[in-house]
């Protein structure tokens, strides 16, 4: 294999390392930093696609790393921060709607990643099917930090089982959400550069989770209404390009 492939590689291997550390963190006790650590991780997996797309460098075994660091870093590390947050560890009676909505939303993910490795529907290359780990990851792990900043956590921890539930359900969902990318109008594409840049700085310093919640939930809310409204237009356009 060519050197050019440990790049991308490089940037999968260390997120998924980044996942097992927020795991970790978690059975710890140490919440916050397992969930910058998820947050870290949702940069390094969109850092490993864009190497991947400027080397020329994709791979059946990069997409192969690449689903398994997103199962450990955006589906074992929520849930494991989930369930070591409310249980300490061990379930206890009454405790096991909080096991199973962790083993639901892990479930989930890993249907969600096996989906988009065999199957491609109509429109994939500007919708995604269903709402993106990496995405559930974001919102999940700056939700935590604002309720933490905000001093409302101990208010909002209870109701982590259900938000896991509700993600897990848009993961497996037919629901659409359009992809990143550059095709936009440039007014679209200035403000996605400017967000992307902005959320680079943050997580590296551990500031402003309530803006990084704010892009994360922003893009389900809009990405969802556009694709419902405008959706059906990408994939005639995604076909056309296909015959064509």
């Amino acid at each position: 294999m060519s050197l050019k492939y440990l790049v991308p590689n490089g940037f999968t291997a260390l997120s998924l390392v980044l996942g097992l550390a927020s795991v970790v963190q978690s059975a710890a006790g140490n919440f916050d930093s397992a969930a910058w650590l998820i947050l870290l991780g949702v940069l390094l997996d969109k850092l490993d696609g864009a190497a991947a797309r400027m080397l020329n460098a994709s791979s059946e075994f990069g997409a192969e790393m690449d689903s398994f660091a997103d199962f450990v870093g955006f589906g074992a590390a929520p849930a494991a921060l989930v369930f070591f947050r409310l249980t300490g560890g061990t379930v206890e009676s009454g405790e096991g709607f909080i096991a199973g909505a962790c083993a639901v939303y892990t479930l989930a993910v890993a249907i969600r990643l096996a989906r988009f490795n065999v199957t491609e529907p109509e429109g994939s290359s500007f919708l995604f099917l269903g709402v993106p780990t990496t995405l559930c990851g974001a919102i999940f792990a700056s939700g935590w930090l604002t309720a933490q900043s905000q001093g409302v956590v101990e208010a909002v921890a209870p109701s982590m089982p259900i938000v896991l539930l509700v993600l897990g359900a848009l993961m497996v969902s037919n629901v659409r959400i359009p992809k990143f990318s550059l095709r936009w109008p440039k007014a679209v594409n200035a403000f996605q550069l400017t967000n992307v840049g902005l959320v680079y700085i943050f997580v590296p310093l551990r500031i402003f989770p309530e803006y990084l919640f704010l892009v994360g939930f922003g893009y389900l809310v809009f990405g969802v209404a556009w694709a419902a409204i405008w959706g059906s237009r990408a994939i005639s356009k995604d076909s056309e390009a296909l015959n064509s």
